[in-house]
């Protein structure tokens, strides 16, 4: 029912939809306390990814009307959010349809068991080789999806593997991997 590609094409789309809230302040002429007071006012929580937050394009059209309720006017207390009876609404409604329903679970389904097949326990220790052989750098991020935990300092040794930082990836450090091998030194 559902492939990898719809799934993909379904991702791409929900990072379209996805605005930084370190630019909402400029937009709105705004402090981030204020932001933050607004984001309270419209029922919004930002979506954290890493060390960035997002909202989605739904929940800007709210700060939108947000904004101008208070420019024309209005106060933070007298505004009144849709966002929450919109969700409320449309998970009722979900609910209510039993195909609906099923539907969903049928996606619910369909992604575990995309991601049930995917999982290869040794997996990561594919990839790590192939960052060895090829000498790529890895960010923070990368090494923490592969090992399951942040590197620190400047050296950090996991297993047979061993992380140097070496520079950074955008704000995030750069690891170079090396392998152990007998005798403890390195194979690069």
């Amino acid at each position: 029912m559902f492939t990898e590609r719809s799934l993909n094409k379904l991702k791409a789309m929900n990072e379209i939809n996805k605005f930084p809230v370190k630019d909402l302040p400029n937009r709105y002429s705004v402090g981030r306390t204020a932001l933050y007071a607004r984001f309270t006012a419209a029922n919004i929580t930002p979506e954290k990814d890493g060390t960035r937050s997002y909202i989605s394009g739904e929940e800007l059209e709210e700060l939108d009307r947000l904004d101008s309720h208070i420019k024309t006017g209005g106060k933070l207390e007298d505004f009144k959010p849709t966002l929450q009876q919109n969700n409320e609404m449309i998970l009722t409604s979900a609910l209510d349809k039993t195909d609906n329903f099923t539907e969903a679970l049928q996606l619910v389904e369909a992604i575990a068991r995309h991601f049930q097949q995917q999982r290869d326990p040794l997996q990561h220790y594919a990839a790590l080789e192939r960052a060895i052989a090829s000498g790529w750098l890895l960010s923070s991020s990368e090494v923490r999806s592969l090992i399951g935990t942040k590197p620190h300092g400047e050296r950090f040794q996991r297993g047979s593997f061993v992380f140097i930082r070496s520079g950074k990836i955008g704000i995030q450090a750069a690891w170079r991997v090396v392998k152990v091998v007998e005798g403890g030194s390195y194979k690069v």
